[in-house]
This record gives structure tokens, C-alpha cells and sequence, in this order.
């Protein structure tokens, strides 16, 4: 369970996050909102990138900066977190089994590779790879451990149409499973389709907790409530 009590973060840019209070337990959540809302600020904090201003973070009744905080149980993917790319594919495939060091892992990242059809063997320098397929790997390792989290950060970007329709298959699988899932997109057709609540973030403080689940509440029509759009004229 992760529960954000009164918790405030705010940079001199005056971007981040103010007033959350949030409880989530083994579900799938989706954060939305334009660049700056405050969605990468949620994250960083899960993570312990940036430690709260005010107010206190707990990930299975654990606070986020006690020293006994596992940050292991949590995987995490985004377009933006660079790898090494001066390592070969199977280097850092062996470099994170290593870390990793379960059976379940092994097992696990044969599996998801074989679905995304991606080589694990492959001796090319991850360099070298289309931003695509750096996705897929991404996407591989994050999801193969045994994590309790799993948090995706534009998880499509830069994957083709065949990449996107399998990575749904395994989003299925993975919403089968006792795991909560942080969703980040600015595609609302993939948080509506992958979660149970979304979260509608603006002017840095969580405006909406939406229901999805029950398919009584609308994100779109939620989201389009707290901002402006600018009908397109004639030409």
C-alpha cells in the first residue's frame, strides 16, 4: 500500500507538488495532466529522488526515508531514465539478473523477452538501438523481477504499433497479478483502458480522484473539466 499523507514538494520554479493525500492499494492508478502538473514530481517521490517538504510518503506501512524502506520491490520504466549505452544488450541483461539473482527473474525475462521478440543475447551496444526496441528492454527487466510496484512512466513511447498491441497483452496479465501499478501518460485511451482511478493532476495538487473501474465516471470528460481547449476554426 502507498499512502501519501499531507505531503508537499514544490521547486523554485514553482513546479511540484502540494496538499496530496492519497491512499493506494494494490491497484492501478493513472496520473494525468499537461508537462508541469506535477505527475514526474508524484514519481521522484515514490522513488526517493526528492524527499517531501512537508508531509510523510509510506510504501507498505514503511516510511519512504527509513533506512529499512526496500526500494528493490519497486520496478520502475520511463522513456526518460537512461541506461548505459556503452554496454552491450547482454552485458547489462547479465549486470541486472545478477542484481536481481532469483529464479523467478530468470524465468520471468525469457518469457516477456520471447513476447516483445527481442534478443537478450544480442552483442549489440545498446547505442546503437532504435528508441523503440531501448523500450522494450526497459520494459523487460522492469516488469521480470519480483516487484510488489511497478510504475510506468510513457511506457508506448517510441514503441511501434505490433510493440504497443503486445505490451497491452502483457498490461492484462500484469493487472491479473497482486500488484499496484502507477500509470503515467498523456494518452488518457491507455490510462482508461489500464486502470482503476485516475488521477486528474493541476496546478500541482490532485484536482479529481476518478473512478474508472465502474465505467460510471468519464476521465476524458473529467480532465476536460479542469482545462481549457481551444476549438480549431476554419482553413
Amino acid at each position: 500500500m502507498i499512502e501519501f499523507k499531507n505531503v508537499d514538494k514544490m521547486f523554485a520554479s514553482n513546479k511540484g507538488l502540494k496538499g496530496v493525500n492519497i491512499i493506494i492499494d494494490k491497484e492501478q492508478i493513472g496520473l494525468v495532466g499537461p508537462n508541469g502538473a506535477g505527475k514526474t514530481t508524484f514519481i521522484e517521490l515514490l522513488l526517493g529522488f526528492h524527499l517531501p517538504k512537508k508531509g510523510e510518503i509510506f510504501i507498505n506501512g514503511i516510511k519512504s526515508t527509513d533506512k529499512n524502506f526496500d526500494i528493490s520491490k519497486i520496478g520502475y520504466i520511463s522513456a526518460n531514465l537512461d541506461i548505459p549505452k556503452k554496454l552491450s544488450v547482454s552485458e547489462y541483461v547479465g549486470y541486472i539478473k545478477e542484481l536481481e539473482n532469483s529464479e523467478k527473474f530468470n524465468t520471468n525475462i525469457e518469457m516477456f523477452a520471447k513476447v516483445l521478440a527481442f534478443d537478450l543475447n544480442d552483442s549489440s551496444l545498446i547505442g546503437s538501438l532504435s528508441s523503440g526496441m531501448v523500450q522494450k528492454l526497459k520494459i523487460i527487466l522492469a516488469i521480470s523481477g519480483d516487484k510488489e510496484i511497478l510504475i510506468f512512466d510513457e511506457p508506448t513511447r517510441g514503441l511501434d504499433p505490433i510493440a504497443v498491441e503486445l505490451f497491452e497483452k502483457i498490461m492484462d496479465k500484469l493487472k491479473e497479478k497482486d500488484l499496484t501499478i502507477i500509470y503515467c501518460s498523456h494518452i488518457l485511451d491507455e490510462v482508461e483502458k489500464f486502470c482503476d482511478r485516475g488521477l486528474i493532476i493541476k496546478d500541482n495538487t490532485i484536482v479529481k480522484d476518478v473512478n474508472i473501474k465502474d465505467h460510471k465516471s468519464n476521465l476524458r470528460e473529467s480532465f476536460k473539466s479542469f482545462y481549457e481547449f481551444t476549438e480549431i476554426g476554419d482553413f
